[in-house]
């Protein structure tokens, strides 16, 4: 085969032989065998009608004349069926950090960390059930190592509180006590 007879469009195959123009008859919805260069059909100006070339036939093609799917009205119409969009599963990392760093009471907040880039590096492999899953774990050790790391310091200011109301009571009480004078006839 020589070298004039290679298609340089498509990689050096065999080019396509030269059919003629093909009759309206021949082609699926009566096509015309000719098409224009460049333009929409609809499109035409009176001086690119007489600009033709040769339709390439040589695979096939769909015919853009087909019928579309069409709704009751007329339109054309697309059909897809989604569930409700789900939010994107959160990975809680900037809350597993902050714990992690400064509420890491039991290595809870180590834990949060953990899960929160196990959630992340699942959420970017694309598994978003396994991200939710641990996610939501995560979200629970930060919970809790927030709450181990927060309610007892909490508690004992109370404790503080309600025992120092406590004792200045009992010191109004007793320093009536002490404030009182005795007469030298109360010691015999």
């Amino acid at each position: 085969m020589g070298v004039s007879q290679l298609d340089p469009r498509i990689g050096g195959a065999p080019a396509a032989p030269h059919r003629p123009p093909a009759s309206a008859g021949d082609q699926p919805g009566g096509g015309e065998g000719y098409k224009r260069r460049g333009a929409h059909p609809r499109s035409r100006s009176p001086s690119e009608e007489t600009a033709l070339e040769p339709m390439d036939t040589s695979y096939p093609r769909e015919d853009p004349r087909a019928p579309t799917p069409r709704k009751a009205d007329g339109n054309a119409h697309t059909a897809l069926t989604l569930g409700a969009p789900r939010p994107p599963p959160r990975d809680h990392l900037i809350w597993s950090v902050f714990s992690a760093l400064y509420l890491n009471l039991c290595c809870l907040g180590f834990l949060a960390l953990a899960y929160s880039i196990k959630a992340r590096d699942q959420k970017v492999a694309g598994d978003l059930e396994a991200a939710r899953r641990l996610g939501s774990k995560a979200k629970c050790y930060n919970i809790l190592a927030t709450m181990w790391a927060l309610v007892p310091p909490v508690l004992l200011l109370v404790l503080l509180v309600t025992g120092a109301l406590h004792l200045s009571r009992l010191a109004k009480g007793s320093a009536a006590f002490f404030s009182t004078k005795f007469d030298d006839a109360d010691y015999d």
